[in-house]
């Protein structure tokens, strides 16, 4: 995930303190493996202590048990798998065996499983995925051809027609090995200067090794990266060979988003010519230790096989631990898929101090206080659809949950960049109150254990605890981060996202690991305060109700509509969620003060196969509504001509708006085709839901228009209503053209028209 950066006053208070980061190691730059150079630590916080031969930690004695031997031996095995082949990528094989990997672990925990362990997996659809069956790059030197490891790319994760491109067969769905190879004579380019220079026929029908430091977003202008990317793809090589270095200098490269998230996938329209990414370190096979040695290099052959699909399957593994408290529980997350890097210290180090604490209490012999529930989320770097999925199936959970923690991620900074164990979460802020409860409680349990960790807000989507804050549960994402870090690109400063996130790099700030695990396991045994002390909202008096029983998309839900969920929260509401594809009915409806109809939206776009299934309300779902207006209560009906991902950004076409008036006719209201392009919907009279309020923000070019036969326009945009209210029954219907209404971008700009409609609900 994309982290935002720290609020100002957070970067303030983390750069006045003081904390433990590891010392400036010098680069490597031309060892023949990936031998990371050692860092070491200095001013470290102070430790609990170990377990020795000589001292054995006692029995039930848990935060003596912590091994830092047994975090780094889970790395190694869950960087181990699928090398090559995108390892633990969202909606992979690789992320399954992850999975797979996990669930075998716990089943050896033999105390636990007395307690009643319980593993539950879900599976559930992403919008895209790319499988690697194969990848595999051959160097001709001297006569002879010599292997070296290399990877595949994955494209777009949102755009098919992008993804494609890297796709070996450029079909769709089509999971049939068809390796594409490319052979040819190389040539060598080391930067973007060289680049600049180079004509087409100097590369064409040629395999290009390219350094891939003229190319990195990161260090190179972006809008410059991709003009020399499309530069060198439409020349029609026979292959592009990327090639990294390890550096830990700011300024250079070191391979941040080749395998994923590079300038490579949104350049060219048609199919690409296989490109693959090795380590300059992995070279030494081909005799090739430095970059002058690649001149010795005459000819590559890449073989390439890989397949997008559209939508793609992913899932969870959950634990369930029974606790001495079953009415209250508390649930750990971290996340199994990595980009196509061996994702050891991102999320690699989340998933491993989970085991860690499972393993813990396990040889322990204890019983947690509460009921704990473990939760390894898949597809996180997708965005969030795991912990998403999780929140959306679990509502009778989330209602007994004392609070969420979330291991997310370590990282190994930069030369002369400082980190520190970091626990951040959303805040309250803008509706009045800055208080941090649950991360300012793990921040000073921390500290009685002579452990150092920082509790602070951090406003924006940053990772699965997100997907939690807008049912009201408190959260926070513990990490090892710093804000110069966040000011850089945390993905840049702190090695994520690159092809050394290794376990040999994660070693180097291995007393971090083996805290932030020390920090879950003081989650898990407590006490924890009481429930009123960790809640910053009020406690729930009344019910709103999500239905998301077709909508696809989990950003269209509380799981990312956090700003609107945290305002409900705010005023007294329970936020529930009827999941998608669970039918509504009466009884899920039942004493609702507010039900949201949430967008019919599925993942097959028209750039997919929309013939796979189609989503649409059905008859006893749309009499149940009806029944609740007639009854009384007040019905918000939303839409959206795109499908929306977090913080409001439109992306394909929803094909299935108009399946909304299904539900709307029967109150009279009809969204109509139509572009509703301004970004600001104009108010129209009084009511109290447009208190304090000239103006509504739309997701331009995302409304859908209504027409009312009766009832009145509350605000309208560029001719077209906007919003509108109608009675029925002893009911009322909000009807709202653009789901983008409820979320935000930034600063919610209809924070206040929440709140109206808020308390609008409860006084009714």
């Amino acid at each position: 995930m994309r982290r935002p950066l720290l609020c100002l006053g957070m970067l303030l208070v983390l750069l006045a303190a003081s904390c433990a980061a590891p010392q400036p190691a010098p680069s490597a730059t031309a060892a023949p493996a990936p031998a990371i150079a050692q860092a070491t630590a200095t001013a470290a916080p102070t430790l609990l202590p170990q377990a020795t031969a000589e001292a054995p930690a006692a029995l039930g004695d848990p935060q003596a048990l912590v091994s830092q031997e047994r975090l780094f031996a889970t790395l190694e095995d869950l960087t181990a798998i699928r090398p090559g082949l995108g390892w633990r990528s969202s909606g992979t094989l690789g992320e399954a065996e992850a999975l797979d990997y996990v669930a075998g672990r716990l089943d050896e925990l033999a105390y636990l499983r007395s307690l009643g362990l319980e593993q539950e997996r879900q599976h559930f659809r992403i919008y895209l995925s790319m499988e690697h069956w194969e990848a595999r790059l051959a160097l001709t030197a001297g006569g002879r051809a010599i292997e070296v490891p290399a990877n595949g790319l994955r494209g777009a994760r949102d755009n098919i027609a992008q993804a494609l491109t890297l796709d070996s067969d450029g079909a769709l769905n089509d999971t049939d090995r068809n390796p594409l190879t490319g052979e040819g004579v190389a040539v060598v380019i080391r930067s973007a200067a060289d680049l600049e220079r180079i004509t087409p026929a100097a590369v064409r029908g040629k395999v290009v090794l390219l350094d891939y430091a003229a190319v990195d977003r990161t260090v190179v202008e972006p809008n410059r990266a991709r003009g020399l990317a499309s530069a060198i793809l439409n020349a029609n090589p026979a292959g592009v060979v990327l090639i990294t270095a390890y550096s830990n200098r700011p300024g250079e490269s070191h391979g941040t988003f080749v395998g994923e998230g590079s300038v490579i996938g949104t350049v060219k329209a048609g199919p690409t010519p296989p490109v693959l990414y090795t380590r300059l370190e992995d070279l030494a096979p081909a005799g090739i230790a430095t970059w002058d040695d690649l001149a010795r290099v005459e000819s590559a052959r890449l073989t390439w096989d890989g397949d997008v699909v559209a939508p793609a399957t992913s899932g969870n593994l959950v634990a369930h631990i029974p606790g001495a408290d079953p009415s209250r529980a508390l649930i750990l997350g971290a996340h199994v898929d990595s980009p196509n890097v061996p994702g050891a210290m991102d999320d690699g180090s989340g998933v491993a101090a989970l085991l860690e604490v499972a393993r813990v209490l396990d040889e322990a012999r204890m019983q947690p206080p509460l009921d704990l529930y473990l939760a390894w989320f898949g597809s996180e770097e997708a965005g969030l659809f795991g912990s998403a999925h999780f929140a959306a199936t679990h509502q009778e959970l989330l209602d007994r949950t004392q609070a969420m923690l979330q291991i997310d991620c370590l990282t190994r900074p930069l030369d002369g960049v400082d980190a520190m164990l970091t626990l951040m979460a959303w805040p309250y802020s803008r509706l009045g109150q800055s208080r941090l409860p649950w991360p300012q409680f793990l921040a000073d349990a921390a500290g009685r254990q002579g452990l150092r960790a920082y509790a602070g807000p951090l406003f924006g989507i940053d990772s699965d605890n997100n997907s939690f804050d807008g049912f009201g549960v408190p959260t926070a994402n513990l990490g090892y981060f710093g804000p110069r870090m966040e000011q850089m690109g945390v993905h840049y400063a702190g090695h994520l996202h690159d092809p050394y996130d290794t376990v040999a790099l994660a070693r180097e700030v291995a007393p971090q690991l083996e805290q932030m695990a020390r920090i879950a396991l003081l989650a898990v045994l407590g006490p924890l305060p009481a429930e009123a002390e960790l809640r910053v909202a009020l406690q729930p008096q009344r019910r709103a109700v999500f239905v998301a029983s077709h909508t696809e998309a989990v950003h269209m839900t509380p799981a990312a509509l956090i700003d609107l969920g945290m305002a409900l929260t705010w005023e007294g509401y329970d936020v529930d969620l009827v999941p998608y594809g669970q039918t509504v009915t009466a009884a899920d409806l039942q004493g609702a003060a507010l039900v949201v109809a949430l967008p019919v939206l599925d993942y097959p776009s028209p750039g997919g196969d929309p013939a796979l299934y189609d989503e649409a309300w059905q008859p006893a779902e749309v009499t149940a509504l009806e029944s609740y207006v007639a009854e009384g209560g007040l019905l918000v009906l939303t839409n959206s001509a795109h499908r929306l991902k977090y913080m409001n950004m439109a992306m394909d076409i929803n094909e299935d708006w108009s399946d909304a008036n299904a539900l709307a006719g029967r109150f009279g209201i009809s969204y109509q085709e139509g572009e509703m392009a301004a970004g600001d919907a104009w108010v129209e009279g009084t009511s109290p839901l447009l208190e304090g309020l000239s103006s509504l923000r739309l997701v331009e070019r995302n409304g859908v228009p209504l027409s009312l036969a009766q009832g009145r326009v509350l605000a309208q945009a560029g001719g077209w209503a906007a919003a509108g209210l109608v009675d029925q029954g002893r009911g009322q219907v909000l009807a709202l053209a653009d789901l983008g209404l409820l979320g935000a971008a930034g600063e919610p700009a209809n924070l206040a028209f929440w709140r109206n409609l808020a308390r609008y609900a409860a006084g009714r």
